[in-house]
């Protein structure tokens, strides 16, 4: 796995947007084409709870994250090491409870990105 997206996935589960996104950034414009609507994707839920967190508001972000998992559908269950299908169960939760709630769930924290342990494939 690339330091920047070991790193970018760091920063988004401590919670730190706007480096993660920054850092993703980076490795995007580096990464091969075939890569780049997957790292759209974490770039999108990075700036999505950016907003949330820095401005209150729900619908931009929610709206970004269904624009998210778009990007991401065709790399499941996994790509690049992270547990994609995971991730967007949660995220699709997330941004449910946050629609009908009208603000943050509180029964649901912003959900982490979680790395496969271990893979069959070289």
């Amino acid at each position: 796995m690339d330091d920047r997206l070991r790193q970018g996935v760091d920063l988004f589960n401590d919670g730190r947007f706007f480096e993660s996104h920054e850092i993703l950034e980076g490795f995007y414009q580096d990464t091969d084409e075939a890569h780049k609507p997957f790292l759209e994707g974490l770039i999108q839920l990075a700036v999505a709870f950016r907003i949330f967190n820095e401005c209150g508001e729900i619908k931009g972000p929610v709206r970004m994250i269904y624009q998210a998992l778009i990007r991401m559908e065709n790399y499941q269950p996994a790509f690049l090491h992270i547990r994609v299908k995971e991730l967007s169960q949660a995220m699709e939760a997330w941004a449910k409870a946050a629609e009908a709630a009208g603000a943050a769930p509180a029964s649901q924290p912003i959900p982490k990105i979680r790395l496969q342990r271990f893979s069959f494939l070289s």
